[in-house]
């Protein structure tokens, strides 16, 4: 850990819950079904996240609501940000979710990092997430990916180390870079690195299959011991370039 002492590491889950607040729910009356597929949320993420957070006394950051009501890991002018379900609400009632459920997680979070950088801190960041094996028919084809921008040498240097520790600890399992989803496009990382410089910020997003999740909608303890285990020993190899 001695090379990375001066930085401060952060912890987010965008995706991990599936609520809707009250006042939305007659919007869902008739989609309470996709609420508890993949599209409402990432199942078993916060299992997952809540072990990092534990194993090394870090807060964790993140939101309940749905991703179908408001997504807080898009940003504002992407089309996506708010699902067809809620895409139909007069712009006056989106400002209005945006004021309660979107501002807020990510103007913390910001705080959180700007104030870190501010006293001479590098930020790393872990943004959790889970992926359905199965999209649209075809079989999902890793057990655990690291999504990155290829051009922030950093980035790469810390999911080849942490990739590398996996498979020293796990053999068996298959670790892919910039899967299921590339790692360069719109989210809460991406909207990071246009801010600060890849020797200040560090984002990476973990995505693991939910096959690994049990019949309670948590990752199975092996799973997330060995993926926290392997960030360890990681942090204990990776120094900043």
């Amino acid at each position: 850990m001695d090379k990375i002492n001066n930085t401060t590491l952060l912890f987010t889950s965008e995706h991990g819950g599936n609520e809707i607040p009250e006042e939305y729910k007659y919007l869902f009356k008739d989609h309470n079904e996709i609420l508890n597929t993949h599209r409402g949320y990432d199942l078993g993420v916060w299992s997952l996240a809540e072990n990092f957070s534990q194993s090394m006394q870090i807060k964790l950051f993140k939101t309940g609501v749905s991703r179908l009501l408001v997504d807080v890991n898009r940003s504002l002018w992407r089309r996506t940000l708010f699902s067809e379900i809620s895409k139909p609400l007069p712009k006056t009632e989106k400002l209005i979710i945006l004021d309660k459920y979107y501002y807020p997680y990510r103007n913390e979070i910001a705080a959180f990092i700007k104030n870190q950088i501010a006293h001479g801190k590098k930020v790393l960041h872990i943004a959790k997430h889970s992926f359905t094996p199965i999209l649209n028919g075809k079989k999902r084809n890793a057990d655990i990916g690291f999504l990155y921008d290829p051009k922030r040498s950093n980035e790469k240097l810390i999911s080849k180390e942490w990739k590398r520790c996996l498979k020293n600890l796990t053999p068996g399992l298959r670790v892919r870079f910039n899967y299921p989803y590339r790692g360069k496009p719109d989210g809460l990382t991406a909207h990071f690195r246009k801010l600060y410089p890849d020797c200040s910020y560090l984002g990476i997003e973990l995505e693991v299959n939910q096959k690994f999740v049990e019949g309670d909608g948590k990752f199975r303890q092996e799973i997330c011991q060995q993926i926290v285990s392997a960030f360890h020993k990681t942090l204990a190899h990776f120094s900043w370039q």
